[in-house]
């Protein structure tokens, strides 16, 4: 059940989305299906592509690999002279999706890392023109210092997932065992919202979408 949307609105954004899929790509989302996967939902993936090539990034950082069916969207959207870094602690997500990056012919312009994204994040050092997060929703607050190092001034920080069915707008809707995710989604919102760094807004596409953009920094304004 949608609880973002109303369910007719839901549906139609469902059938008019349009986010180009390879052969490969589609059979990764038959796949997440019957494997009960998490995959970018249609309106979602439709969303990133354009935003990607709004953007025009040369670097990417992902965090959340999963089967790699974000990733391809990102990539493709890129165009063939953009790079994707992507974590992902689960072993057997991340063969699957190496294998369909290989499958897809794209395995050269992936660099795909194991382990722990708070781990990870923390020893990265070169920027990136925009990060994905779509990994664990209770860690996004643990993420965010460095997600905002590692942003180029003018880079996009999209965050997927953030609405979480609803729960995080209104209390009735939070069950017993989500209450922790819910609670951290919240304080999460609110870091990104009052950050002296970004600008942010959140679109009520999927399972919500926030999108922040790294200020610049001018003489005036040094604050971090």
């Amino acid at each position: 059940m949608n609880l973002i949307n109303r369910g007719y609105i839901d549906e139609f954004l469902t059938g008019i989305a349009r986010c180009p899929e390879t052969a490969v790509m589609k059979e990764m989302r038959e796949v997440a299906r019957r494997r009960e996967l998490p995959v970018l939902r249609p309106a979602a993936a439709a969303f990133l592509n354009v935003l990607i090539q709004i953007r025009r990034p040369k670097v990417i950082l992902e965090v959340g690999t999963s089967i790699g069916y974000s990733g391809m969207v990102m990539l493709n959207a890129m165009g063939p002279s953009g790079h994707l870094t992507t974590v992902e602690m689960e072993e057997d997500l991340l063969e699957a999706a190496r294998g369909n990056f290989a499958r897809q012919g794209v395995s050269e312009r992936v660099t795909l890392i194991g382990g722990d994204a708070g781990d990870v994040l923390h020893y990265l050092e070169d920027p990136f023109d925009v990060i994905f997060l779509d990994g664990p929703k209770a860690q996004y607050l643990l993420y965010l210092p460095d997600c905002v190092r590692l942003l180029n001034s003018g880079g996009l920080l999209v965050c997927d997932d953030v609405l979480f069915y609803g729960m995080v707008a209104r209390d009735t809707l939070v069950r017993r065992r989500k209450i922790t995710i819910v609670k951290r989604m919240r304080e999460f919102l609110n870091a990104i919202s009052s950050h002296p760094r970004l600008d942010t807004t959140i679109v009520p596409i999927g399972d919500g979408i926030s999108v922040s953009v790294k200020k610049e920094v001018f003489p005036s304004n040094e604050s971090t």
